[in-house]
C-alpha cells in the first residue's frame, strides 16, 4: 500500500512539472485487476491460518483500499501421503469463515480486525501439523471463478540456542544497543526458511503483515551442520524479539524470494509474472510453515 501512494505521488508531481510547460492529456489502458491469495497454515499459532483474498489495482486509479474479496467460499484440505500419491478426503475438508462471521463468535477480534475484507479463518478447527500437506480451494462469483493451491508443512527446525551483547549506545543513539544471534541445526537435505521478526511485548499476531520484517534464506551456501544466524543490525537494550522461524517448502521459498525482489522494484503484483506464484487462478501463495517460536528480552 505504501508504494502505491509513493507512486502516485511521484506521478502526480511529474504531471505537475510538465503542466507547468504545457497542457497534456493522459490516455493509458487501464490494468485488469486480478485476483491476490495471500494462504497460510502453520503448526503453532492457529490465528495465523488464514486466507486473504484480495485484487490488484489500477495504479494510476487507486482507491488505496484492501481491495478485499468478500463472500467467497473457502476451504482447507489435510492430506495423506501413500507411495507416490497425496490423497485428500473430501470428508476432512475444513471451512473457513470470513472475519465478520469469526468477529461474531470471538468478540475480542472486532476491535481487532476493525473494517479488515477478504480475511477467512478458522481457528478453533484448523491447526496444522508437521510433515502434512494441505489443499486450497476457493470460490468466488458462485463458482464462476475457482482458485487452488497446495503446499506442505515440512518437518521442524528448531532454534538450538541464541546470544545476545549490550553494547554502549553511540553519541547519536538513545540507548544501548543489543546485537542478537542464534543457531539452529541444518540437516543434509536442501532446506527453505522464512523468518519473520516483530519487536514487541506481544507474541499473538493477527496476520503476518504486522511483523516489524522478514528474511527468506536457504542453506545453498551453508548446509549439513549446525548454522548460525546473526543480525548485524543491533536492537535496542529491552527490546521484546519474537522471533518466528519457519521452514517451508521450495516452491514456497522461491514465491517469497521473487516477492522481496519485486516489491523492492516496481510492485510484486504490477503485471503477471512478476512472482513465482504458486497458486493457479490468481497470483500469490499458500505457505505451510513448520514454525519454531522464541520470544527474548534484550536486558
Amino acid at each position: 500500500m505504501k508504494k502505491i501512494k509513493n507512486l502516485t505521488i511521484l506521478f502526480i508531481a511529474i504531471v505537475l512539472v510538465i503542466a507547468c510547460e504545457k497542457e497534456i492529456d493522459i490516455d493509458l489502458p487501464p490494468s485488469t485487476p486480478q485476483y491476490v491469495v495471500e494462504a497460510s497454515i502453520n503448526s503453532r499459532f492457529p490465528l495465523l491460518n488464514y486466507v486473504f483474498i484480495s485484487t490488484t489495482i489500477d495504479y494510476f486509479k487507486p482507491d488505496l483500499s484492501l481491495n478485499g474479496v468478500k463472500d467467497a467460499e473457502v476451504y482447507i484440505t489435510p492430506g495423506i501421503i501413500i507411495g507416490k500419491d497425496t490423497i485428500y478426503n473430501i470428508a476432512d475438508r475444513i471451512k473457513l469463515y470470513s472475519v465478520d462471521t469469526i468477529s461474531k463468535l470471538i468478540p475480542a477480534l472486532d476491535s481487532i480486525l476493525g473494517p479488515f475484507s477478504g480475511v477467512y479463518m478458522n481457528p478453533i478447527d484448523l491447526v496444522g501439523k508437521l510433515n502434512t500437506p494441505y489443499k486450497l480451494e476457493i470460490s468466488i462469483a458462485n463458482g464462476a471463478k475457482i482458485i487452488t493451491s497446495n503446499t506442505f508443512i515440512p518437518k521442524l527446525i528448531p532454534i538450538d540456542s541464541f546470544e545476545y551483547r549490550i553494547e554502549p549506545k553511540r553519541e547519536n543513539d538513545t540507548v544501548d544497543r543489543a546485537f542478537f544471534k542464534f543457531w539452529f541445526y541444518d540437516g543434509p537435505e536442501n532446506n527453505n526458511y522464512r523468518m519473520a521478526v516483530n519487536v514487541s511485548p506481544d507474541s499473538i499476531l493477527f496476520g503476518w503483515g504486522a511483523c516489524n520484517s522478514f528474511r527468506t534464506f536457504d542453506d545453498q551456501y551453508l548446509n549439513n551442520g549446525t548454522r548460525p544466524y546473526e543480525f548485524f543490525s543491533p536492537f535496542n537494550q529491552n527490546d521484546t524479539l519474537n522471533i518466528y522461524f519457519s521452514h517451508i517448502g521450495r516452491k514456497e521459498f522461491l514465491f517469497w524470494q521473487s516477492f522481496g525482489r519485486a516489491d523492492n522494484n516496481t510492485g510484486p503484483f504490477a503485471t503477471p509474472g512478476a512472482v513465482n506464484s504458486n497458486v493457479k487462478g490468481a497470483i500469490g501463495s499458500f505457505t505451510g510453515y513448520a514454525l519454531d517460536f522464541k520470544q527474548i528480552i534484550l536486558k
